[in-house]
């Protein structure tokens, strides 16, 4: 089973974090194992008029589809922004929504409408 994952942390946190989910080959390519991630990067939280970033993120967020149970060094930088955030894995915001919703149960994104409605 497939759990989707944000996380926000420092740049230096996430270099030690990702070491703990990369293999190496024998010709020095590095690889993730048990996941696929993506790096977003710093997210911007502000525009100004003109669309320039007024309140940019110091902390480095990065997305994971976890294949295997998620490694538990990870929890401490999980986030859980209104779904999906600013990425998705494809055909996966259910997954992430399903997390949400387990978190944060009276959320209006976790209200299932009433069919009589």
């Amino acid at each position: 089973m497939n759990t989707f994952k944000k996380y926000e942390m420092s740049p230096a946190t996430w270099a030690t974090l990702q070491a703990k989910i990369q293999q190496t080959d024998d010709e020095g390519n590095k690889s993730y194992v048990g996941c696929a991630v993506h790096e977003i990067g710093q997210i911007c939280h502000a525009y100004d008029e003109e669309g320039n970033c007024t309140d940019l993120s110091t902390k480095w967020a990065v997305d994971i589809l976890w294949y295997t149970e998620p490694v538990a060094d990870f929890t401490p930088y999980e986030v859980w922004p209104d779904p999906c955030g600013v990425h998705t894995f494809a055909g996966c915001e259910s997954e992430y929504l399903k997390g949400y919703c387990e978190k944060f149960p009276d959320s209006p994104f976790c209200v299932i409408p009433d069919a009589e409605e």
